[in-house]
């Protein structure tokens, strides 16, 4: 009988698994900087983590030094500045890793992320965010824990991209990113309960949802698919 109790054990750790914490790792990065490829291969590692939900941010500062990111945009240069302002920090750089919103890194240094990815991944988030895809599609997000005032963000993203870049400090090299944010939405006010979130345009889209403190603080909950 011990392939019984075998086969149950497995299936617990896999449920046991599959409700573990996330780490927000969110990656403020462009294709025009030179140091960056390596901090988005570094996400693309950490997209196999499943306590990991990892999002690149491609800022648009960087869009007129000679190569537009193709996923630039204001809304991602944005959150890095309310970062900036949250952490108490004077200025903004490529590539910045921002660990559950509460403390930034140089994005390229593997183990110094991976020691923070350990520091909290030990802490359970104390919101709980259940997302599910539902038969037509669309999704819906389960919001369950304590009164706590927060934000609610819904966050698309591209899983993984291949561009040719043409121009700029990266010029002639084809980079490869992972979880390219194209939008970013604040849906409102934390409340426990549940949401409807809309389909995703293409198969090879993601879908996140942050909750977090106000001003871009603490992640407080997540949930990604």
């Amino acid at each position: 009988m011990w392939w019984i109790f075998f086969v149950i054990a497995s299936v617990c750790v896999q449920v046991a698994a599959a409700k573990a914490p996330r780490v927000v790792m969110e990656l403020f990065t462009s294709q025009g900087c030179s140091s960056c490829p390596p901090a988005d291969a570094l996400v693309g590692r950490l997209t196999s983590n499943p306590d990991v939900l990892a999002l690149s941010f491609h800022v648009d500062y960087w869009d007129d030094l000679g190569w537009k990111d193709t996923f630039s945009s204001k809304a991602s240069t944005d959150r890095q500045y309310a970062y900036a302002r949250a952490l108490g920090e004077r200025s903004v750089f490529t590539p910045q890793l921002v660990v559950n919103g509460s403390r930034s890194l140089i994005g390229s240094q593997d183990g110094a992320v991976q020691h923070a990815v350990d520091a909290v991944v030990k802490d359970a988030l104390p919101v709980q965010a259940d997302l599910s895809r539902q038969p037509d599609g669309a999704f819906s997000v389960n919001l369950a824990g304590p009164a706590v005032r927060a934000d609610v963000w819904e966050i698309r993203y591209v899983r993984k991209a291949v561009t040719l870049i043409r121009n700029g400090e990266n010029g002639g090299r084809t980079l490869e990113t992972y979880n390219n944010v194209t939008q970013i939405r604040r849906i409102g006010a934390f409340a426990p309960g549940t949401l409807k979130l809309p389909p995703l345009q293409s198969p090879e889209d993601g879908l996140a949802v942050l909750i977090q403190a106000p001003g871009t603080g603490r992640v407080l909950g997540a949930a990604a698919l």
